[in-house]
């Protein structure tokens, strides 16, 4: 008999189970997101500017590495008691982008003069140097276009004028002529891999500016370079 209540007790446990297994159930719920990434271009100082060949002047506002480009810098004596070949002023920038690029620049040159002799656009060099991919998270394998004729004091890109003595940067695109309005001076493709903001590296490359000294007209001159960069 006592066997015959186990077996019966057994048979409703068992029974039990098949019901609540028959009567379990699950639901599902989703969640759809989206998002956007927008092209970015970025433009800062890449390290402190470097002055020589001046008499007098100097640096006034230095680069800051990762800071906004600010530079303002004294070339100082531009006349013939200045006898250094040239008064340069390298530039450090810092690209970031992650899309193709164009690095664009435009200059106004003002000048107390009123003779041909004063100093004008042309007489101040311009031109990009080297470009370097380099650092973790940096597209090394990506290719830029240098439109300068790069440093604008190399023997290449001046010369003395036969006829009229004066020495002009005689090349495309190697003074600040001409840029008088925006044109393109660097352009390639995306800059940055898949990395966080706070990675601070990036492409490099120095702007350079350089003037001959000469007999110009007694006077001041003052220049400004406005460096634009687009991702078209």
């Amino acid at each position: 008999m006592i066997n015959m209540i186990k077996l019966a007790a057994i048979a409703a446990f068992m029974t039990t189970l098949f019901v609540v297994g028959a009567n379990a159930q699950s639901t599902t719920g989703t969640v759809t997101m989206s998002g956007t990434v927008s092209k970015f271009v970025e433009i800062n100082s890449g390290g402190a500017v470097t002055l020589t060949g001046n008499s007098g002047g100097g640096v006034t506002t230095d680069g800051t590495l990762n800071s906004p480009l600010a530079v303002v810098v004294n070339l100082g004596e531009l006349g013939p008691a200045n006898t250094n070949s040239f008064v340069t002023a390298n530039v450090p920038l810092k690209l970031r982008s992650n899309a193709t690029y164009v690095l664009s620049m435009s200059s106004t040159v003002t000048s107390s003069g009123t003779t041909t002799n004063k100093v004008i656009a042309a007489d101040i060099g311009f031109g990009l140097g080297a470009v370097t991919r380099s650092g973790v998270g940096v597209n090394t394998a990506g290719t830029d276009t240098n439109n300068t004729s790069g440093d604008p004091t190399l023997a290449a890109n001046g010369a003395v004028n036969a006829v009229s003595g004066r020495f002009e940067f005689v090349t495309p695109r190697s003074n600040l002529g001409a840029f008088a309005s925006s044109t393109t001076a660097l352009s390639g493709s995306f800059i940055m891999n898949a990395v966080p903001r706070n990675n601070a590296n990036g492409l490099t490359v120095p702007a350079i500016f350089a003037v001959k000294p000469q007999f110009y007209e007694v006077g001041t001159v003052s220049a400004v370079a406005t460096f634009t960069i687009t991702a078209p």
